[in-house]
């Protein structure tokens, strides 16, 4: 998952330094770089983190 987050950064610095010439071509950056946002933060939810473990007290009698 982390290489396709890496893809994704990268996608959205491309379209990020894409020079700005007319009206169309900042409502594709806009629209491009939304979608790519949405990607990469269905990915980040996405992503496996292991589980919580958190150290008890154990009484013993």
């Amino acid at each position: 998952m982390f290489l396709v987050d890496a893809l994704l950064i990268l996608a959205m610095t491309f379209f990020l330094f894409l020079p700005i010439t007319d009206r169309k071509t900042v409502r594709m950056k806009l629209c491009v770089l939304c979608a790519l946002v949405a990607v990469f933060s269905v990915t980040i939810s996405r992503t496996e983190v292991a589980p919580v473990r958190l150290a008890g007290v154990v009484s013993t009698r």
